[in-house]
Formats: C-alpha cells, sequence, structure tokens
C-alpha cells in the first residue's frame, strides 16, 4: 500500500504542479469538462493518500487539495471553466494567511522549519527565520495579487505563462536569494 500510495502521490502533485498547463489545453483541445473531472478525482485520490498529520504542513496541504476539489466542482456543475483559473489565486491566500498565522505563534513557519535541520537556534537565527517568514507573507500577497490579474485580464495564455511558469521561477529564485543570503548571514 505505501507504494501505490507514493506512486499516486507523485502523479497528483506532477498534475497540481502542471495545473495550468493542464487547463490550458484542456480549453485549447476542448476537452476541458473531462479535465476538470479527472482533476477532481486526482484531488480526492490525493486527499485519501495524504497523511493523517495534524501538524500545520499536513492541514495546509489538506485545506488546499480541498479548496482545488470544490473549484472543480462547481466548475462542473456549472460548466465554468473559470472557477478553476483561481486555484493559483486561493493557494497564495492560504499560504499567506498559514505563514502570517506562524508569525503570532511562539516558533513560526520557517523557525519550525530550522528546527528540523538543528534543534538549538540562537536567537540571530530565530530573528532570521521571523525575517524570512514575513519575506514569503509579500512574496504570498505579491504573487496571488498577479495571479488574480492574470484571472480578471481572462487571457489564457498570460493565466498559463505566470501560474505555469513565471511565478515558479519567481519562487526558485526567492529561495535562491534566500540560501545565498543565509549563507552570508551564518558566517
Amino acid at each position: 500500500m505505501n507504494k501505490v500510495r507514493l506512486i499516486i502521490k507523485a502523479i497528483t502533485g506532477l498534475i497540481l504542479f502542471c495545473y495550468p498547463l493542464v487547463i490550458y489545453l484542456s480549453l485549447k483541445y476542448q476537452v476541458i469538462n473531462f479535465a476538470v473531472l479527472g482533476i477532481a478525482a486526482l484531488l480526492v485520490l490525493r486527499l485519501i493518500t495524504l497523511p493523517n498529520l495534524i501538524s500545520n504542513i499536513g492541514w495546509l496541504a489538506k485545506v488546499t487539495t480541498c479548496l482545488g476539489l470544490l473549484l472543480a466542482l462547481i466548475s462542473w456543475i456549472f460548466n465554468k471553466f473559470q472557477f478553476l483559473l483561481y486555484y493559483p489565486v486561493a493557494t497564495n491566500l492560504l499560504f499567506l494567511i498559514f505563514f502570517g498565522y506562524s508569525l503570532y505563534q511562539p516558533q513560526n513557519i520557517i523557525e519550525k522549519f530550522a528546527r528540523l535541520k538543528d534543534d538549538h537556534l540562537p536567537e540571530s537565527a530565530i530573528n532570521y527565520t521571523r525575517k524570512v517568514t514575513i519575506c514569503w507573507c509579500l512574496f504570498f500577497i505579491l504573487n496571488g495579487s498577479i495571479a488574480l490579474v492574470t484571472c480578471l485580464i481572462n487571457d489564457m495564455y498570460w493565466w498559463t505563462m505566470y501560474n505555469g511558469l513565471i511565478s515558479y521561477i519567481l519562487i526558485g529564485l526567492l529561495m535562491g536569494v534566500e540560501w545565498i543570503v543565509r549563507q552570508k548571514v551564518k558566517h
């Protein structure tokens, strides 16, 4: 069962990663209704295979999956693919809430990640993780806002380009810059 679960998680993860391209191609080739049902089925499988974690990350994975499922079902029921376009917007909003909420907890989310590697963080590292969490919050505001604009301008090319490529490049850049800054701060 663990191998099957792992395969399902990998397939659903890949499909979600390619979500904008899947939507774009299904519209281009006029198979959006099949794509919506396929996405909904994959999201149900993902929900079933997610571990029963009560941790913050497990909660976030389940909520984003349920949100994607809800948007897919609404799109299918009302035969309006536009609802599918708001998944990146909603995901950014959920991540903003998640990261922002963690700033008011004893340990922010980036600090929790850092403690997975080293449980004994100096005060300077804790302050740094707080700043990184704030940077991610600002990123989610900007990224979600641009994703929303791509929905509102109703141009599938730009929606796909931003949500399926540019936003991933920006995430990678932010992660890379943060890693470089972290190395300099450490030394």
